[in-house]
């Protein structure tokens, strides 16, 4: 009997940025943070799952491999970031600045604002993370929301937004900002949404009113450009992996998707959870050909997860129809010889 080779770690993408090997050590150092997370039963066996398939997905975008865990650290990463940031065992709740602090926040919030002006966009950020240290005010999350766009980084940009609308929901500057970065990212269906939560709170705000309607105006554009989607919300799909044919993708032994979209229960399923706006995001980012595997397992799962918690007698209807047996699935093994 031949032995069994252990299978090798997924080559890296070849047009995948370059990755230092401090970056390399930093992701092993947290993915060792997460396997004892795991092996010490601190999870839920669903978060084990979702754990392990995240853990394979910074293999792959790190280009890690077995070698890559030679590296150890002097302390395990938890500790290491505990002592940098001098947090106290235990503590979870936001530390209340001092007057003194307010004031320095203050002034480093003012040399941000000057830095941004000079087009030093990266030293801004520098002078509001020093800001946001001394005091967690929605207006040093704005501000550097703003550098983050000038940098192109936009899904930081977008984070700093809902942080800021966290500490304050009625701080319309960060939805009108959010909407500025989603519709820096083409993404104008979200910006539209943002810059109406703005003008509920400014109903009066002209810039907002104007940038809502250049959204509106530019998703009407993508609309009637994109040619007309089929009803069933997953075809297009399941039609871009080769789903016609007999088969996942016409391999055989996997579920027959013909099958599978006909299928009413899933069908009715899928169209309520497209209405999610992350899982629709990461669905249409697929169909244009911007997502990547990740991206697909991560969407799966969280469909999976999200049917079975809504319907878990569709989920059980669907193992045994397209399961080990069922018509379209793989056929049963052949007894032993």
């Amino acid at each position: 009997m031949a032995e069994e080779t252990k299978p090798s770690a997924p080559e890296a993408p070849t047009n995948a940025p370059i990755v230092t090997t401090d970056e390399q050590n930093l992701v092993v150092s947290f993915l060792q943070f997460i396997r004892q997370k795991v092996s010490q039963n601190q999870v839920t066996s669903e978060q084990a799952e979702a754990l392990e398939v995240a853990i394979q997905c910074l293999e792959h975008s790190f280009a890690l491999n077995d070698a890559s865990y030679a590296f150890q650290p002097s302390r395990p990463i938890l500790e290491l970031f505990k002592s940098a940031e001098g947090l106290p065992d235990g503590e979870s709740a936001l530390p209340t600045p001092s007057d003194a602090d307010i004031s320095q926040a203050n002034k480093l919030k003012e040399e941000g604002n000057d830095l941004m002006k000079a087009s030093q966009f990266d030293a801004a950020v520098q002078k509001y993370n020093a800001a946001i240290k001394l005091n967690r005010d929605p207006v040093y999350f704005c501000n550097r929301a703003a550098a983050y766009c000038r940098l192109e980084q936009y899904d930081l940009a977008i984070q700093d937004c809902r942080t800021a609308l966290a500490l304050d929901p009625t701080y319309s500057k960060a939805w009108g900002r959010m909407g500025l970065a989603y519709s820096c990212q083409n993404r104008y269906e979200h910006a539209a949404e943002a810059y109406k939560k703005a003008l509920e709170l400014e109903p009066n705000q002209e810039s907002y009113k104007n940038n809502l309607k250049i959204a509106e105006d530019k998703l009407k554009e993508l609309e009637s450009s994109r040619p007309a989607q089929a009803a069933n919300p997953l075809a297009g799909l399941f039609g871009a992996m080769g789903g016609g044919g007999p088969g996942l993708g016409g391999m055989p032994g996997m579920p027959n998707m013909g099958n599978l979209l006909n299928e009413p229960g899933l069908m009715q399923a899928a169209s309520q959870m497209m209405n999610d706006p992350g899982l629709a995001d990461m669905f249409n980012n697929m169909m244009s050909g911007q997502g990547s595997i990740a991206d697909l397992m991560a969407a799966g799962q969280q469909m999976a997860a999200r049917m079975q918690e809504t319907n878990p007698e569709l989920i059980e209807n669907l193992r045994r129809q397209f399961g080990p047996g069922g018509e379209g699935g793989a056929p049963p093994p052949a007894p032993p010889q």
